[in-house]
This record gives structure tokens, sequence and C-alpha cells, in this order.
């Protein structure tokens, strides 16, 4: 099974094994041959360029001060355009330490705080650049409801569906990909991409979760949009022998029962036209009876 094409930002790497000194990888593009190509920083000035394998070995790396290459010349200068337009954010480093924290515990000096990193956000997702937010929260995050992540959340809300899902993908911010579906209507693509890129990698747990979130989000009398999502959870139980299915009919049949005047077996009719998950359907239903 291959493995899901990783993220290293906010990764401390510790020289001669001991604990102090440290650089952070704060800037990483993959490479097509399976590599990561990235720089490690000393405080916010980048000193070394590497080269990692996707389980994080470092397959070359050296200090930008002694040599150059191609590649590590073509990073820093996309770094240095990145750095320059951060510098219009005006983003201290307080803020940066603040954003670490819990909206309770944060200082909070700057109120305008949870604008700027909800800007920032919607500009790296824009141009999918590596965030140092990420790196940030990666490196020294304590909380999983620190102001950078949930000012993430309420980019979300603000950002193209498609362009998050991509930036989620390449921070390896898995676990947000479930909330991209309260997007599908205005994104119905989403239905066949994320599926399509988790179970390339046989996870289906996320697209799971995906789906349960779809049909609570999808309009009830959208019937392309639903047959899309049932499926999607047809191809799940098909391989994993689950009953996502089913589960989704269940959670369907309650929004028709509540926000229509159909029946389940008029709504289905209306809504469930291919053979095959029709067939599966009337299986389920014929289990529950």
């Amino acid at each position: 099974m291959s493995v899901l094409p990783p993220s290293f930002l906010g990764k401390k790497v510790f020289l001669d094994g001991g604990n102090e000194r440290h650089y952070v990888l704060k800037y990483e593009e993959l490479s097509g041959d399976r590599k990561v190509h990235a720089l490690l920083f000393d405080q916010e000035t980048p000193v070394i360029f590497a080269v990692l394998d996707y389980h994080g070995r470092f397959l070359d790396s050296f200090y930008l001060s002694n040599k150059t290459t191609a590649e590590s010349s073509e990073a820093t200068e996309r770094y240095k355009e990145i750095a320059e337009r951060k510098k219009q954010h005006k983003v201290t480093q307080d803020d940066l330490k603040d954003a670490l924290r819990p909206k309770e515990e944060a200082k909070m000096k700057n109120k305008k705080i949870m604008k700027l990193l909800v800007d920032e956000h919607l500009e790296d997702i824009k141009h999918q650049w590596p965030s140092r937010l990420i790196a940030l929260q990666n490196a020294d995050g304590k909380s999983d409801q620190s102001l950078i992540l949930t000012s993430l959340e309420e980019a979300l809300k603000q950002a193209n569906a498609l362009k998050a899902f991509k930036y989620l993908l390449h921070h390896r911010l898995d676990t947000y990909i479930p909330l991209l579906a309260k997007y599908i209507q205005d994104q119905p693509q989403l239905i066949d991409e994320v599926p399509e890129y988790y179970l390339s990698f046989d996870q289906a747990k996320i697209v799971e979760q995906f789906l349960y979130l779809a049909v609570a989000n999808v309009e009830i009398d959208n019937p392309d949009l639903i047959e899309k999502i049932l499926h999607q959870a047809q191809k799940i139980d098909h391989v994993h022998y689950s009953s996502v299915l089913r589960q989704l009919l269940v959670k369907l049949f309650r929004r028709v029962k509540s926000e229509t005047k159909d029946s389940t077996k008029e709504w289905l009719n209306k809504t469930v036209h291919d053979q095959s998950l029709r067939s599966s359907i009337v299986e389920i239903l014929k289990k529950k009876a």
C-alpha cells in the first residue's frame, strides 16, 4: 500500500543528537521523484537546504552559505517571494507566539489578530504556499484549539473549497478534509475528488467522515449529487465490507421525513436511478425489514 505524500513542516532537526541547538523545517515542496526539497531555519533565516525521502530520511543536505545548486536556488527564491509578501501583513513575532494559544489563554494585544491570521491562511490557500502558521503549529503548538487552527477553520469557510482541498493535502491536515463537505453544493467535484484521492491510498475512514457530513449538507432535492454520494458509499462497502451506504440512507431518510412530503419510497424513486445502486439499496431495506 502506498503512503500519503508527507509534510514535514515544523519538523525540528537537532544537531549532534543533542536536545538544545536545532533547526526548524519551515519551507518544503514535493519533488516528482517522491522526494521533498526543504529549507531548514535558524530562527527566521534559512540556513540549510535538504532533500528528504517520504519517510523523513535525509538524502542530502548542506549549508546555503557553503554550497548552491539549481534546486536550492529555486527553493530559496520561491521562499523569498513568499517572505516578502508576508512582510506586508502586520503580524509581529509576538502575534505569532500568541497565535499558538487558545482564545481563552491568548493575550490578544493585537485586536485584529484573528482577521490577520484568517487573511494569511486565505492567501496561502489561494497561492498554495507552504504555511508558516502551520509550520509554527507543528513545531511548537500544544493546543488543537490554538488561534492558528481556529482561524484556519474560519478561512476554510471563505476559501475556494477545491483550492482548500489541495492546500489541506499539501499540509497533511487530513482531519480537516471532512469539513469541506459543507460546500459540496458549490463545489460538487469534491464528491469525486476526495474519495478518489484517499481511496487510492486505502484511507477509507476520512472518506466516510466526508460522506456523513455531505449527506447532512446536500440539498435533499438534488438527485444527481445525492446519487454520487451514495455511489461512493457503495464503493467503500464493496471493498471494506462496511455499512456506510446503510448509515447514509438512515440519515437521508430522516431528512426526507422532516423536510419533504414524500415517502422514503417516493423519494428514492425520484432520486436514485443507477440500477446497481438501486439493487444495493433494495438489499439493505430487505435486511432492515
